[in-house]
């Protein structure tokens, strides 16, 4: 329904002039509630700002949740390995005498000199723990000692040592030159590094063994003195 734009009276439908007033029907505008709402296709409306404002707070919250889950995933598979070796300290107070002493393997199909020097070099530590003490020396070779029917050269010592290391575990190797009991230097001996009360005490043993009488008898390290007192025959 039409109203007068002058005095605000209301018009009846086919009115020219408003009767109160007299101002002409050309001027006459429609009440605000009268003003038809035009709509349009739903993708063409505006979303009001609250409307954007809660859409982009769900996709920022969106968007922080699946950083989130990356980070965390990303922190997960590339956590560190912080499991520290544990060192465990060697013991040196007593020889070992009932288990194999470790030792690199003899890599070269003829061992040379090096390869025997390699081996005392392992075998000091226990070698130095047995100074003092009364243990079997199993055997004694230099290089071209003949004995029998073999001249011993350097793969033929290491073959002797290895028989008798494979026989008993914790034979080790020296050399004469290192120790003052020995009256001959730069032999390649082999001792069972195992501790005896006595001098007889290692003797009895190495007839035990069934060794030969001069292959086995009872020798005591030392750095001091001489052979005199350090060495006993069978």
């Amino acid at each position: 329904m039409n109203s007068c734009s002058t005095c605000g009276r209301e018009l009846r439908p086919q009115a020219k002039f408003c009767g109160y007033c007299g101002t002409s029907a050309g001027k006459f505008s429609p009440k605000p509630q009268d003003i038809p709402v035009v709509s349009g296709p739903t993708s063409q409306r505006r979303p009001k700002p609250i409307t954007l404002l809660v859409v982009t707070a769900v996709a920022v919250v969106a968007a922080a949740g699946v950083t989130t889950f990356a980070l965390t995933r990303g922190t997960h598979t590339a956590q560190p390995d912080t499991t520290a070796p544990v060192l465990i300290p060697a013991t040196t107070t007593q020889p070992q005498t009932s288990k194999e002493i470790p030792r690199t393997s003899v890599t070269s199909s003829q061992p040379i000199e090096e390869d025997l020097r390699r081996l005392t070099s392992q075998d000091s530590d226990v070698a130095e723990n047995l100074v003092g003490h009364w243990v079997p020396q199993l055997s004694s070779k230099s290089l071209g000692l003949v004995v029998g029917a073999t001249t011993y050269d350097y793969p033929a010592i290491m073959a002797d040592f290895q028989s008798l290391h494979d026989r008993f575990p914790d034979a080790i190797m020296v050399n004469s030159s290192d120790f003052n009991n020995f009256s001959r230097k730069n032999f390649w001996v082999t001792l069972k590094a195992s501790v005896f009360t006595t001098a007889d005490a290692v003797n009895n043993w190495c007839d035990e063994q069934n060794f030969a009488r001069e292959d086995c008898h009872a020798s005591r390290l030392t750095h001091t003195g001489g052979p005199a007192g350090n060495s006993k025959p069978r």
